[in-house]
């Protein structure tokens, strides 16, 4: 359950003072749209650029374990996937 009466506020660090949204302008309510805007998008590409990185650990490992299989293993035939 949310609280209806809960106000939106924000700081410019984790110890500074806290300013409320609604006793800012119009226009610095845009600026605060905008900051919170940016911060989200870069908080995404983070998450994706993270999750692309997982994705390539993995596969360099695949291969890895292939080619230490191929030189290193049995007289195993290794098929690779291209």
């Amino acid at each position: 359950m949310t609280k209806e009466n809960e106000e939106l506020t924000f700081s410019f660090s984790d110890d500074g003072k806290e300013y409320k949204v609604d006793d800012l302008s119009d226009e610095h309510k845009l600026i605060y749209n905008k900051v919170m805007l940016v911060n989200r998008q870069k908080n995404e590409i983070v998450s994706n650029a993270n999750f692309e990185v997982e994705k390539l650990d993995i596969l360099a490992k695949h291969y890895s374990d292939l080619l230490k299989e191929a030189v290193e293993g049995d007289d195993k035939k290794v098929e690779v996937v291209k």
